[in-house]
């Protein structure tokens, strides 16, 4: 991974330090299952879902990110995918508009930074 894609996401608020160490700080591993975090289908069915109302199916979708996100580093996504996943399991969807326009931003960045590798 070059350092300009290295210097864009840790300005993205990826801790790659701490995401090599649980990669076994084999870059290749790492980029290989990072390369994949586009394609991933679980935000479409997210966004699907949730405009659809399906929240039950929504909240599976959420939390598959939460642990998909996690494992790769992406925090700030992370975060964002957590606070909607606890939004899901509780049912009152009171925040759930700022959440999800919260998680669409630091999806397309990340995935902006994560298409150029």
């Amino acid at each position: 991974m070059d350092d300009t894609i290295k210097k864009q996401l840790t300005e993205a608020g990826v801790d790659l330090d701490k995401t090599m160490e649980r990669f076994m700080n084999n870059e290749a591993l790492y980029l290989k299952f990072l390369k994949r975090f586009p394609e991933d289908p679980n935000y479409a069915q997210l966004k699907e879902h949730i405009s659809t109302g399906d929240y039950e199916e929504a909240f599976r979708d959420a939390h598959t990110l939460k642990g998909v996100a996690g494992n790769l580093g992406l925090d700030p996504f992370y975060t964002v995918v957590s606070a909607l996943t606890e939004e899901l399991r509780s049912r009152k969807y009171d925040r759930l508009d700022e959440f999800v326009q919260d998680a669409e931003e630091n999806y397309e960045l990340l995935t902006q930074i994560i298409r150029q590798l």
